[in-house]
């Protein structure tokens, strides 16, 4: 019995394959898989990709990233690889600017664990501006305001 398209795609994930992408589908230039984005979740790891510039880096290792390897980011394929890549081992990277400087971004991973901390502390600076921006902030009263509830007339 012959198989459909959608049942041959199917048994290539499941054995572990790279599953084809058509052509003609939308498909942005650094996005994972959900095959990829699931593998991560499971591992208890969130990927992100980070430019390798004005010290992003660095401040990202020393935030509890670290580099992804080929192997967990397998929708991506070798050109992501070895696609103009400079480096000695299996970093996950890509072009990302050919201007002047030629910017490269690292996929990284973090702990779902470190990264939940992270979005928490980012949450309570958002939450301060907010209120901040709802009282009038530093300023005293703003016409025009932002805040829930305020109704805006032209």
């Amino acid at each position: 019995m012959l198989k459909s398209k959608k049942e041959t795609r199917d048994t290539v994930r499941e054995e572990g394959r790279v599953a084809r992408v058509p052509m003609g589908s939308h498909r942005y230039k650094l996005q994972l898989s959900d095959a990829d984005e699931k593998r991560f979740k499971k591992r208890g790891m969130v990927p992100r990709w980070i430019n390798d510039q004005d010290g992003r880096i660095a401040r990202a290792e020393s935030g509890g990233y670290t580099f992804v390897e080929s192997q967990h980011a397998k929708s991506l394929g070798q050109g992501a690889i070895h696609q103009g890549n400079s480096d000695e081992g299996s970093k996950v990277s890509k072009i990302v600017s050919r201007g002047e400087p030629i910017i490269r971004a690292y996929l990284m991973e973090i702990s779902k664990e470190y990264y939940d901390e992270d979005q928490a502390s980012k949450e309570k600076v958002n939450a301060r501006v907010d209120e901040s921006l709802a009282r009038g902030g530093a300023g005293g009263a703003v016409e025009n305001q932002y805040g829930p509830g305020v109704t805006y007339s032209h």
